[in-house]
């Protein structure tokens, strides 16, 4: 699928496709209502372009201006949003393999600028890669120079964009101003500066692979939780730096890995127990390690029954239900993902939910109450594994911290005559 906006490089993309022999090809455009009655005239003429060539179309209007302030974004921001949504969209429907997208060796050296000036590090500065998932970009090898004399030796008819001549947008002043410039300074600098952005997407990859093979010897998958050693990271040289790569797929900002090193390096400050987010992870200082968690989207409040008479439960957690009539020939498991109540004491249906704040019980082998938060505490139980945890209750008490503790109220005891046995398939 051929992302044709009209304009001069994708029109070259697409008759560069249909010279090399590519058939089973398709085209893509996005009116995004910019442009009044010019956006209207580009889209009838891809409409055109389309009809003439007998190639099929995939067309989307859309308000990107809305779009922009619906969504807190520029309208740059806004229109690349919407436009790479609408490909993926198609190419996953239609069942494309690849999404050709008209990039050129000049709008690279732009990106290169455009990300230079934000500050931005070696994943910004190398530019736009060749191949990302299903986009590819065939035309980075050819400069806007090049383009010009081919459309022109080939007597191409496309659609200039007015807005390519306004200095609204950063990109249009780097091409118009400081582009110019740099040639008068040194006629190669393009291509120059081309070689550099290719030594650096090749840094880039190499500099992957090290942190992934760093992440395979340092992070321990654990449940839901991944687990990082402080010892083993604080060895690394410069921390900052390390923390930044390590963690960024997660979501994390530089700015938060750099007040996560700063926590790390300062002894005087008490870090346990400190949290530090992106949108997608926590991470948790506990003790000498490092915790790493997906926050969920939503923390369920729900409350799952136990009705009397059921065997099993598959949600929210997998467990297995059986009572045992004869408590003299029990054979009782010490493993902690099973638990023995008196079945006798128990008020149906049970009830499964999350803990809360406030919430007591009666340890098995103690006679007062305790509160759970003070349990958890007592016995080491980091945040994470506590947010994690379920309840099993009866009659509102709580009958077992799942995996973890039964109540001495429904303990098996003197008297007992019939055993409820749940398993935790953990």
């Amino acid at each position: 699928m051929i992302a044709l906006s009209g304009g001069l490089d994708s029109v070259i993309l697409l008759m560069l496709f249909l010279q090399s022999g590519y058939k089973n090809i398709a085209i893509a455009h996005c009116n995004f209502q910019l442009r009044g009655e010019e956006s209207d005239a580009d889209e009838d003429f891809v409409r055109s372009l389309a009809s003439e060539l007998n190639i099929e179309l995939f067309a989307n209007s859309c308000d990107a201006a809305k779009y922009a302030d619906d969504n807190k974004l520029t309208i740059q921001e806004s229109a690349r949003e919407l436009r790479y949504s609408f490909f993926e969209e198609i190419a996953l429907r239609e069942s494309f393999d690849k999404i050709a997208i008209a990039h050129n060796a000049d709008d690279q050296i732009e990106t290169f600028f455009i990300n230079l000036f934000r500050g931005s590090g070696t994943a910004g500065l190398k530019g736009m890669p060749l191949k990302r998932g299903k986009i590819i970009r065939p035309l980075l090898f050819a400069s806007r120079q090049e383009i010009e004399i081919f459309a022109s030796e080939n007597k191409l008819k496309y659609r200039e964009d007015s807005s390519n001549s306004s200095d609204k947008y950063l990109r249009n002043k780097i091409r118009h101003h400081l582009s110019p410039i740099i040639e008068k300074i040194s006629p190669q600098a393009k291509k120059s500066i081309t070689n550099s952005l290719q030594y650096l997407q090749e840094d880039a990859m190499l500099l992957k692979q090290l942190i992934n093979d760093k992440k395979e010897i340092l992070f321990e998958n654990k449940g839901v939780n991944v687990i990082i050693s402080m010892q083993a990271l604080k060895k690394l040289k410069p921390l900052n730096v390390w923390l930044y790569y390590l963690l960024k797929d997660y979501g994390f900002s530089r700015k938060t890995t750099n007040d996560l090193t700063f926590v790390l390096q300062n002894t005087q400050i008490s870090s346990c127990g400190k949290t530090f987010h992106s949108e997608t992870h926590i991470l948790l200082i506990d003790r000498n390690e490092l915790i790493l968690q997906q926050v969920e989207q939503e923390i369920s409040k729900a409350e799952f029954l136990i009705r009397k008479g059921e065997t099993e439960i598959k949600i929210p957690l997998h467990l297995q239900i059986n009572i045992e009539e004869n408590y003299s020939d029990f054979v009782f498991n010490s493993n902690p993902s099973t638990a023995y109540f008196n079945a006798d004491k128990l008020q149906f249906p049970l009830t499964i939910r999350k803990w809360k704040q406030g919430d007591r019980f009666i340890p098995f082998g103690m006679k007062g109450s305790k509160l759970l938060s003070d349990y958890f505490i007592d016995n080491k139980i980091d945040r994470f594994t506590k947010d994690n945890i379920w309840l099993l209750l009866s009659g509102g008490e709580i009958i077992w911290i799942i995996g973890h503790r039964t109540s001495e109220n429904f303990r098996v005891g003197v008297g007992c005559k019939r055993v409820l046995k749940v398993l935790n398939e953990v």
